[in-house]
């Protein structure tokens, strides 16, 4: 079975609520983007699990709101929290432009991930989406969807990086294999 994520920018709240079921999780975006709010986030993310995420059109997604883009994943899990989490960061990855897909891929999760788990301190939830297949058309190439979940808004907030020190090793490495934050970059809600 197969990971769907879908980003929704204004979306049509009961074409959403028709597409819930088992296996499909929906989660809003936060009022409060703090410093996110400056960029285009998204208003709602849908993840589900489905057995033929090839045979989706375009016409089976574009109902959900104003913009869609949803992908195909391989879903990695480098830590699963065992609690909601009260915020989680979603960025929508876009590879450095000398890397390959498989460079990027391998580089965020073979070496990025260990530096990830030590390095933000207040992180509970770890999940890296690799991009399989892009399902719709008009949306920006997106290497993977990155959700790193906090059990708080406090531990988001003054718990990211473990030290300055950490924040640079972060950063440098980012700048390895990433083309820079989305503008797209978004706070959610847990689970509705």
């Amino acid at each position: 079975m197969a990971k769907l994520v879908i980003a929704i920018w204004e979306p049509d709240a009961a074409v959403v609520d028709r597409r819930r079921g088992p296996g499909v999780v929906v989660r809003q975006a936060l009022e409060n983007q703090g410093r996110y709010g400056a960029g285009e986030p998204f208003d709602v993310l849908v993840t589900a699990r489905i057995e033929d995420p090839a045979g989706l059109g375009p016409g089976d997604l574009g109902d959900l709101g104003e913009r869609v883009w949803a992908w195909a994943v391989d879903e990695r899990r480098p830590r699963a929290g065992t609690e909601t989490c009260a915020v989680t960061m979603v960025a929508l990855m876009r590879r450095a432009p000398a890397l390959t897909a498989e460079q990027f891929a391998a580089h965020w999760t073979a070496r990025h991930t260990p530096l990830a788990l030590a390095h933000h301190a207040g992180l509970h939830d770890y999940t890296q989406n690799l991009v399989v297949e892009s399902l719709t058309t008009g949306a920006d190439e997106v290497d993977g969807v990155a959700e790193l979940g906090f059990r708080t808004r406090a531990a988001f907030e003054t718990e990211f990086y473990d030290s300055d020190d950490g924040r640079r090793v972060i950063n440098e490495d980012v700048r390895r294999f990433m083309a820079g934050p989305g503008p797209d970059t978004t706070l959610l809600a847990p689970p509705t």
